[in-house]
């Protein structure tokens, strides 16, 4: 068995797309912030594939599918793992649009709701403030395609600031919002994200604010 089979059998399935993912723009993100004609070229094409369906880009196949994503007996439409894969990369090619610094970091520093709170410079969030109704539009996402649509507001108000995201941590996200019970446990782990603070008013503490998104991880093998 190889090394990518066997990390994919004893993996949850959200483990294994946040890998992929943080992978491949790993791999990609060093050849454009180096300006490598290649790896530029691939970002413009991931940005063309934005708000296209999954699989619906052949040239972007290659940062948005793979044995991991996509087993044996897949059937002719998107896996959830390759749809999340798809969001995460196309999202990650607007964000990184135009950037000289890595708009990928990983950690829990950089999850989306601690991302999107970073945008709000006041201690407390004004009631109407924009950024909150658009996180809060995100929140209440009935499909698929209209969560795309809200995250790709946020990622572009993330970019305006240069602030970063981790796409691994969001990829697997994406892949969980599309099981059953998923969406509102990921609007759940975005919320304390954003909205948990502590009693001296700064944000929660990296495990706080993550703690059930990490918590899921033996029910879903």
């Amino acid at each position: 068995m190889t090394e990518t089979s066997e990390a994919t059998r004893i993996s949850a399935p959200s483990e294994v797309v946040r890998s992929f993912v943080a992978r491949t723009i790993h791999d990609l993100q060093g050849g454009v912030l180096a300006n490598r004609s290649e790896q530029v070229a691939a970002l413009a094409r991931l940005r063309r594939a934005v708000g296209k369906p999954p699989g619906s880009v052949f040239e972007v196949l290659p940062y948005t599918t793979g044995a991991d994503l996509a087993p044996g007996d897949a059937p002719d439409e998107p896996t959830a793992a390759e749809t999340a894969a798809h969001l995460a990369m196309t999202l990650y090619a607007v964000h990184q649009q135009g950037q000289g610094l890595p708009m990928h970091r990983t950690g829990p520093t950089y999850g989306l709701g601690r991302a999107v709170r970073r945008l709000v410079p006041e201690a407390e969030v004004p009631e109407r403030h924009p950024v909150l109704r658009r996180f809060q539009a995100l929140g209440t996402s009935t499909t698929l395609d209209e969560l795309a649509h809200h995250a790709r507001g946020l990622v572009q108000q993330l970019r305006a600031q240069s602030l970063p995201l981790d796409y691994g941590v969001l990829a697997g996200q994406l892949w969980r919002w599309q099981r059953p019970g998923g969406p509102q446990r990921v609007r759940l782990v975005w919320g304390r994200d954003f909205h948990l603070r502590t009693d001296d008013g700064r944000a929660t503490t990296p495990d706080e604010a993550t703690a059930d998104d990490h918590s899921n991880t033996a029910e879903e093998r």
